[in-house]
């Protein structure tokens, strides 16, 4: 019968790191350890050890330990952090155990930020939007909230305490200040979806398929602007700092920003043959096609899938959306990778008319909600968020005193 529990020599010699690595894997709780009665030494789960070991096997072959986790931290691997928000599974998206796709059909931006806030009987929106005063500047988008932010926070003193109810309310100000941003109009309470479409010039229609937009943006577990927020909230920094530097990490051309590359396609199709010409042109120059594939999704995004059907039912014939519909037919015909959220965010915009801010507005808004929900989370954590580099650089010279005369 396999022991239940390793000593530090064992451990690591199971792993094939050094004791110092072991400590780490400690220290992030991917090992649990236990003290020895009587002794300053501890005792680990070789469970644990164990399924670490196995994921190496099957994730890196035979490189050591220590090489093969530095060299994928971060990258859909090591470290994990416990999170119960959101899940990915079997194809599907999660919030807090709901079918996110099943909560788009119905339900708003507002309702689901309180399931991810877990606000129960509680409803941080209930209270007034905020009061900025007279704000006005030449910006626009994602740059006008990043103006914006920083001068509410200043007069925000509730927004240091950062018990889970507080966040919750401080993160219904920020959502109607990110929207307040979008819009160019001062914060309300009005739904948020409701004030996107109207200042977007959309109709009744158009605000249905906003909400349902926003609701399968509000959170992803950990994207890069998640894992940023998450990493400013260990600090204790407030909300406001945790938003912000999402945001800054959400308009990157490889995150939120890859809509805009998005949209430029559809730009070229406009002005092609066909949108398989365009396919084809692109591929021969070994150029990717933006707003396809996702290595979470490899049997298609849910996200797109739906906000698809909601389009085609809600518009029926549109030349927009045929367009749409006819670029993704070429593109998955011949690279064998679906359309993901990206694709389908342009998608609305172009098929509704909206401006050219739209996809990336509905993005940053709806993400927002999941954002707070992952700064609650850390915020009850008393750890800081400090993953440790692997040097490669020069090593170090031994220093040499010359010798007296």
């Amino acid at each position: 019968m396999a022991k239940p529990y390793l000593n530090a020599r064992e451990a690591a010699a199971e792993l094939n790191v050094s004791r110092a690595t072991l400590y780490a894997y400690v220290s992030r709780g991917m090992i649990r350890s236990e003290p020895v009665e009587g002794s300053r030494s501890r005792l680990y789960r070789a469970d644990d050890v164990r399924a670490i070991r196995a994921r190496k096997t099957a994730e890196f072959g035979t490189k050591s330990g220590s090489e093969t986790i530095a060299a994928t931290a971060l990258t859909h691997g090591t470290p994990i952090l416990d999170s119960a928000i959101t899940l990915i599974a079997d194809g599907e998206l999660y919030y807090r155990g709901r079918d996110a796709t099943e909560l788009a059909r119905g339900s708003s931006l507002e309702s689901v930020a309180g399931l991810l806030w877990q606000c129960d009987e509680t409803d941080p929106f209930a209270g007034g939007a905020p009061d900025i005063g007279a704000f006005s500047s030449p910006l626009s988008g994602i740059a006008r909230c990043q103006a914006l932010l920083p001068l509410a926070a200043a007069q925000d003193l509730r927004a240091y305490s950062l018990e889970a109810g507080n966040v919750a309310r401080t993160g219904a100000d920020l959502l109607r200040l990110l929207c307040a941003g979008f819009t160019g109009k001062k914060p309300s309470i009005e739904p948020i979806h409701a004030q996107l479409s109207a200042h977007w010039g959309g109709d009744s229609t158009a605000a249905k398929l906003i909400r349902a937009a926003l609701v399968l943006c509000a959170d992803h577990e950990l994207n890069a602007s998640t894992f940023t927020v998450r990493c400013v909230a260990s600090t204790r920094a407030t909300p406001y700092g945790a938003v912000m530097a999402g945001l800054s990490a959400l308009q990157g051309p490889r995150h939120g920003g890859q809509t805009a590359r998005v949209a430029a396609l559809f730009d070229e199709v406009v002005h092609a043959e066909s949108p398989l010409a365009v396919v084809a042109a692109r591929l021969r120059r070994g150029e990717r096609l933006p707003g396809f594939g996702h290595p979470l999704y490899p049997e298609g995004d849910p996200r797109c899938r739906l906000l698809r059907r909601l389009l085609a039912t809600a518009l029926g014939s549109n030349k927009g959306l045929a367009m749409a519909e006819e670029l993704a037919a070429a593109a998955t015909a011949n690279t064998g990778l679906w359309p993901n959220v990206d694709f389908s965010l342009v998608m609305l915009q172009r098929s509704l008319g909206l401006p050219a801010m739209a996809p990336m507005g509905i993005f940053a808004i709806g993400r927002c909600a999941g954002w707070i929900a992952h700064a609650q989370e850390q915020y009850l954590r008393p750890e800081l968020i400090r993953p440790r580099a692997r040097y490669i650089g020069e090593q170090p010279q031994l220093a040499r005193t010359p010798l007296s005369a």
